[in-house]
């Protein structure tokens, strides 16, 4: 079975003569860019030929002379509401420069799980944000394979980029995360937006791109629908490159509808190209210690923690007794350092954890949800009319380490330990979020005066020991 081209002779055009000249004249415009190490991501627009072939040609025009086994092609579907991240495994996609041969091999493996990825032909069918990144990798690579996989959810980001990671190990590839830019602003409200948009992503931070996405949309922009229609497939793409060692993100090109001759000023589209990279630097390779690939669990890991975690506190309630869970999940079965959170209306209600791995995950979790619920000083122990209120939030911790200065620390990543003497304070990737405190200078002197019973300024001194960590974070919905 093969899918055939839907967008051909509309989108770009029908006849293989006429498709190649036109990308060969984009390419031949395209320029390198110069960068050190290897690409694994790009990022690249999906519109007609005529408004994003030129932003796409700058995109694909940095994989000339490589060799890639396998192109993973992640986008969104414009036709279908669907929840689960669909994968296609109907047979070659066809373009009218041939056809391409599907990796059977990772499509097996990423959607092998009990998750939300999983065969779903049925999407792909009419959608052509995948389809038009195909002929220019046709013509950029030559041979190779390819991976379709279409994500509407955010929710499905951190497993795919989990699976995905697992999945590729040995190959060659490259991660292509399809998306258009602002829709449709004019032009000048879809440049600014555009432009800050891609700042994020150059930050490799895919937490601020999403809080900037959001920023944007509730600007009440006129006619703004989106920053990004593929907003999951670039986190997802984002994520599972870090994951691989990807240390920095280039912008390549920007255009957008407006600068074509069938473009409209009062109704922009924006097209960006982005390029994820992997420089091996060595200042980079000091925080490995941290952890290899940014630790997380699967979904279903997640659910059976905040599941056991509640239970602990309920059953402890009606009972007097701590209950003893077991488990078969090995995931959780790994020993690993854990704080459990409890917040009740968005106000903080306990919080207790420990930063060295002690016990199994799971065990943790159960006696930590125990202590921040009756053994946090701060507050009173929680009672059984407050639980139908209380809001639970698991954070497991990779190996703290030590810095030797606060510019190591990176802001909205990284948790915090200071120490000095008996004193010691930590403070969670999460402070991050609250507005007083997200930049370094506020992070680190609240830490030190709050947290640690020290002075504000004591983290520059130069005799305080100070120490980072990230964590993978989750919580009840």
């Amino acid at each position: 079975m093969v899918r055939e081209a839907a967008v051909a002779g509309q989108f770009y055009p029908g006849d293989a003569h006429s498709l190649s000249g036109m990308i060969d004249e984009f390419l031949s415009r395209a320029k390198k860019s110069d960068y050190t190490g290897e690409i694994l991501g790009l990022v690249s627009p999906h519109a007609g030929y005529v408004f994003s072939g030129q932003t796409a040609a700058s995109v694909f025009k940095q994989l000339t002379g490589k060799k890639i086994d396998t192109v993973i092609l992640i986008g969104s579907s414009h036709n279908y509401r669907i929840k689960d991240a669909a994968v296609w495994s109907g047979g070659d996609f066809s373009t009218p420069l041939g056809n391409v041969h599907i990796d059977e091999d990772i499509v097996k493996i990423i959607t092998a799980g009990n998750t939300g990825i999983k065969i779903n032909n049925e999407p792909h069918y009419p959608e052509h944000s995948l389809e038009v990144q195909i002929p220019f990798l046709q013509k950029v690579l030559g041979n190779f394979k390819l991976v379709p996989i279409l994500i509407n959810d955010m929710e499905f980001s951190d497993d795919l980029a989990n699976i995905l990671f697992k999945s590729v190990q040995g190959k060659k590839v490259v991660f292509v995360a399809s998306t258009d830019m602002t829709h449709y602003p004019d032009k000048k409200n879809a440049e600014i937006v555009d432009n800050d948009i891609l700042k994020a992503i150059e930050k490799f931070d895919t937490a601020e791109l999403i809080k900037r996405d959001a920023k944007w949309l509730s600007q009440g922009i006129p006619n703004l629908h989106c920053t990004l229609c593929g907003l999951p497939a670039v986190v997802s793409v984002m994520k599972v490159c870090k994951m691989l060692g990807c240390d920095s993100a280039k912008i390549i090109s920007y255009s957008n509808s407006a600068a074509s001759e069938y473009g409209d000023e009062k109704r922009v589209v924006g097209y960006g190209g982005v390029a994820f990279i992997k420089t091996g630097k060595k200042t980079d390779i000091k925080n490995e210690n941290i952890s290899k690939k940014e630790f997380a669990l699967t979904k279903e890991s997640q659910i059976e923690l905040l599941s056991i975690a509640r239970e602990s506190i309920t059953r402890y309630l009606e009972t007097g007794k701590q209950y003893k869970f077991g488990t078969k999940n090995k995931e959780i079965q790994q020993d690993g350092a854990v704080f459990v959170t409890l917040e009740k209306n968005h106000n903080l209600r306990g919080c207790i954890g420990t930063t060295e791995a002690r016990m199994p995950i799971y065990e943790a979790v159960s006696q930590l949800a125990l202590a921040a619920a009756f053994e946090d000083t701060r507050f009173l122990p929680v009672t059984k009319s407050e639980m139908k209120d209380i809001e639970i939030e698991i954070s497991v911790l990779s190996p703290i380490k030590k810095i030797s200065s606060a510019d190591e620390i990176i802001e909205g990543k990284h948790g915090v330990v200071v120490k000095k003497g008996f004193r010691s304070g930590l403070f969670l990737p999460q402070v991050w979020e609250h507005p007083q405190l997200a930049k370094k200078e506020d992070f680190m002197s609240e830490l030190c005066y709050q947290k640690a019973g020290l002075p504000r300024d004591a983290w520059k001194k130069g005799d305080v020991d100070i120490y980072i960590f990230t964590v993978f974070a989750f919580k009840e919905k």
